[in-house]
Formats: C-alpha cells, structure tokens, sequence
C-alpha cells in the first residue's frame, strides 16, 4: 500500500508541473494578445485623430495651426505613411505661411523676398490636392 501512494505521490509532481507550465505559458500569451491590440489600436486612432484635427482646423479656417502641425509632424516625414494620408493638408498650412510672410514683406516694401515667396506659393498649390479652393480663401484673407 505504501508503494501505491508514493507512485500516486510522483505521479502527480510531473502533472503540477506541466500545469505549471500551461499557466505560466497561457499568461504570457494573453498579455502578448493584450499588448498587440493595445499597440495596432493605438496607430490606428492616432492617424485618424491626426486627420480629423487637420480637417476641423481647415473647417474653421485655422491655417496657422496646420502650418504649425506641418512642422511638429510632417517636416522630414514626409514618406511615413500617416503623413502621407495627410499631405494636402499640411500643403494648405505652408501656402498661407507663405502668403501671410509675402504679405508682410510686401508691406514693409521688400519685394524681391515677397516675389520669393510667391514662387514658392505657387509650387505648393498642387500639394494642396483637393483643398485647392482654400487658395482663394487665403488670398481674400489678407486683401482685407
């Protein structure tokens, strides 16, 4: 009879250990599944957020604010696909960069840096892609 317990007894220690081993290996696979959906959720949002900033500031005519997001974002990053996605915005926030310093320096009687700057006006407007009508939008602005 002793003998029976004592092979019941080892027997078992094998088993709690595999059973161990199917724990630990089970919670490692949930906080990798956890982890993932976490990391692709969240390039995911940050590309759509990112669009819907640049289309509410555009709505609301804040074209500083997408010059501004331009250089936080764009500037060098131009072949990361978020960026890509929203080129013609960042297109739009350079042109009035450009037309608001034409403006002033038109103002303050430097031509030749306001001719400068309205060659570069002019290379932007393919960029702007579908948002071309904002160029007329910008340019009433700064007739006021």
């Amino acid at each position: 009879m002793n003998n029976k317990n004592n092979s019941r007894r080892s027997g078992k220690k094998p088993f709690s250990i595999l059973n161990f081993l199917i724990v630990f290996l089970s919670i490692v696979l949930a906080f990798s599944i956890i982890i993932s959906i976490h990391i692709l959720r969240d390039v995911e949002s940050v590309s759509y957020d990112q669009e819907q900033y640049l289309y509410y500031r555009l709505s609301d005519g804040e074209y500083a604010s997408l010059a501004e997001r331009w250089y936080e974002n764009g500037l060098g990053n131009e072949n990361n696909p978020q960026v890509k996605n929203v080129l013609d915005y960042y297109a739009v926030g350079r042109y009035f960069e450009k037309a608001f310093l034409a403006n002033a320096w038109e103002k303050a009687g430097n031509t030749a840096k306001a001719q400068k700057l309205r060659a570069q006006m002019e290379e932007l407007e393919p960029q702007m892609g579908q948002f071309a009508a904002e160029k007329q939008k910008i340019e009433m602005f700064f007739e006021q």
